[in-house]
């Protein structure tokens, strides 16, 4: 428990009363009526609320040097965070060449009468390309393939998309001659069932997409499946991740979707025999980028110069985002000439020479450089002064940020500028990631860390405190040391591992994805350790590993208990103890490394309010990115850079005798 500040004088209001009141018969014997309708007591009880108030201000001295020494250790209020949220942006039809939607592209919310439109703005150029497929095969061990690709084009010819009695890792693989990362793809497919079918709205189906750097085989987003499962003729839009890489295969190098069999759940239909396909058809309908919330403001002018040092202007819009590339502020030279200035955290290692300015993202100011007399009584300057009567302006900056901008699904549907070829726009998920400014009150709390650290990190503690302070948008870090004896799964000597985890909306549906840190945080907490980090040490900041737990489980409930209620709570329940942000038993984030037990999740099932008892339950253990379920037996183990991820959980409820 922190020491509580002292104060300078503990009295209050009915304190200075009593007191006045018993000096009553020292000073004036006479004065017996001390009632509260008095004139007397209440010239008293006036003179105590002054005096009450004259404390007040007294006691709020501690407060004010203690935020005037947090100033002196340059402890500074973090700025507002901005949501992100991958934008969709539908083609009108599909287009012969390629349409490039360039970054910086806005889009926005319905504007109502009582709320002003949330603005996005998109952070990367987004390419939509005509897709060519080149190939089709099919494969039960990725490793021998038929090559069906001539069928495609013989309307009476059909092939068995999978082996004739589909398993588990039978798939179809489509290559393409085209890059379709962030690409919305449109799969029209002729085909039929053969024998029993699976269940058209959940079949043990995975599409997938080869991606490079070590990701392999990548989820895709099905937004709609018209085919249900390849039972009939229909169309398939699929959603592309990022990152995807040409491979060969068979010495073929496409960029490559398949179409996979996953192993089926308990009482989940399966295929008795292979669907056949006649012919499939693709086309591209739009595509992703993700976007920020902000707003954009070009060529603000801020002011003329006085000529003098230390000059301070005012941006227009706050709080200010952190700057991109061509976001800085320009002097006019005398031919008219637009001249960019350096921006810089301080002055401090700024010379004469330098063009250099500060800005403050809390309050949009902008600040040159000043000059301080030396001791010799030199005057030096701490940068170049703006000269006299000079335009100042800043080409470019980005004003956003704060809770408000944590929108829901399908709200970003207003593009703000006509693009060609564009019909409309929508965000498939939640914007997640927004926070307001930092408070006050919130600062003081890092100020015993910050002056404990020193700006420098060196245990494991002070790389995750610096971790959260290089921005607000981490919610947790965790540091990994060097490898011991017995410890496989760390570092090697002479490097430091740090995992962080981004914030997240409060309230909103947190998915792989949103958890996955975004390269630019990565980067900002990268750079923000290495200047702090001891001299050798070898540096790496990265995401977590997110293990996916699921739970298939019967309860038995009450005759009288809600069976909808219990299932949604037990779910509930489930999915908040396994969160990586607020779950575990202190409410903290589940804790890096730390196994999960199925006895822990029968007792979270057993305290719902109706359950009787749970008949039977099982522990699986989930690969997020290729959605393969194993049963886990009596508990999932992480390997200490590892966290748990609420996967997906079937909870059958029966009515007890």
């Amino acid at each position: 428990m922190p020491l509580p500040d002292p104060g300078l004088d503990d009295r209050h209001f009915q304190d200075l009363v009593n007191e006045a009141k018993g000096l009553i018969p020292r000073f004036c014997p006479e004065w017996t009526d001390h009632n509260l309708s008095d004139p007397g007591v209440t010239l008293i009880e006036l003179f105590a609320w002054m005096t009450d108030l004259m404390l007040y201000r007294v006691n709020r001295v501690p407060e004010k040097n203690y935020i005037r020494f947090m100033d002196l250790i340059g402890i500074r209020l973090q700025g507002a965070t901005p949501a992100r949220a991958p934008i969709t942006f539908w083609l009108s039809a599909p287009q012969p060449g390629p349409v490039t939607i360039a970054k910086g592209a806005e889009v926005a919310t319905v504007r109502t009468g009582d709320q002003p439109a949330i603005t996005f703005t998109t952070d990367e150029d987004l390419i939509v390309v005509p897709p060519t497929l080149r190939l089709a095969w099919t494969s039960s061990d990725e490793q021998n393939f038929v090559d069906p690709t001539p069928k495609l084009d013989l309307t009476t010819e059909l092939f068995d998309a999978f082996q004739r009695k589909p398993a588990a890792g039978d798939a179809l693989y489509l290559g393409f001659a085209e890059n379709l990362s962030q690409n919305t793809l449109s799969l029209q497919i002729d085909c039929r069932v053969e024998g029993i079918g699976v269940d058209p709205k959940d079949p043990p189906l995975a599409w997938e997409a080869w991606c490079g750097e070590g990701q392999n085989w990548v989820r895709a987003e099905v937004d709609r499946d018209g085919t249900g499962g390849l039972n009939q003729a229909g169309t398939v839009i699929l959603h592309l991740p990022r990152g995807m890489a040409a491979r060969a295969i068979s010495k073929q190098r496409a960029f490559w979707v398949r179409l996979r069999v996953v192993p089926a759940r308990p009482k989940q239909p399966i295929y008795s025999a292979s669907p056949r396909v006649n012919t499939i058809k693709a086309t591209t309908v739009g595509g992703t980028a993700w976007a920020t919330h902000s707003t954009i403001i070009r060529n603000e002018v801020l002011g003329r110069s006085e000529g003098s040092p230390g000059q301070v202007f005012r941006l227009e819009n706050q709080p200010i985002l952190s700057r991109q590339e061509g976001e800085v502020v320009q002097t006019q030279n005398e031919v008219g000439d637009w001249i960019p200035w350096q921006e810089v955290e301080t002055f401090a290692n700024s010379t004469g020479d330098d063009r250099h300015y500060v800005i403050d993202s809390v309050s949009g100011e902008v600040r040159f450089a000043p000059s301080i007399r030396q001791p010799d009584g030199v005057e030096r300057y701490y940068g170049v002064i703006p000269p006299k009567g000079k335009q100042i302006r800043m080409a470019r900056y980005r004003s956003g940020g704060g809770v408000i901008g944590n929108v829901g699904a399908n709200t970003l549907t207003v593009l703000k500028s006509s693009i060609p070829y564009v019909a409309r726009v929508n965000n498939r998920v939640p914007a997640a990631g927004g926070l307001d400014q930092e408070s006050l009150e919130a600062a003081k709390l890092r100020a015993p860390q910050a002056l404990r650290t020193r700006g420098r990190a060196v245990t494991a503690e002070d790389y995750e405190y610096l971790a959260r302070e290089a921005s607000q948008t981490v919610a947790r870090a965790r540091c990994i040391q060097a490898r011991s004896e017995g410890n496989t799964d760390a570092p090697p000597p002479g490097t430091v591992e740090v995992l962080i985890v981004p914030q997240a909306a409060v309230g909103g549906r947190i998915t792989p994805q949103t958890l996955q840190p975004p390269p630019e945080l990565i980067e900002e907490v990268k750079k923000y350790l290495d200047e702090r980090r001891l001299l050798a040490t070898n540096l790496v900041v990265d995401s977590p590993v997110y293990v996916g737990v699921a739970v298939e489980a019967t309860v038995v409930i009450h005759r009288h208990a809600s069976a909808e209620r219990v299932q949604q709570q037990i779910v509930e329940r489930l999915a908040k103890y396994v969160d990586p942000l607020a779950g575990g038993a202190d409410g903290r984030g589940w804790p890096f490394g730390r196994d999960l037990y199925l006895s822990e999740v029968l007792t979270i099932m057993q305290s719902v309010s109706g359950v009787e008892f749970v008949q039977d339950a099982t522990l699986y253990q989930v690969d997020l990115r290729s959605g393969q379920a194993r049963a886990a037996g009596q508990k999932i183990s992480l390997a200490q850079d590892a966290l748990l991820f609420s996967y997906d959980h079937r909870i059958t409820v029966k009515i007890g005798a």
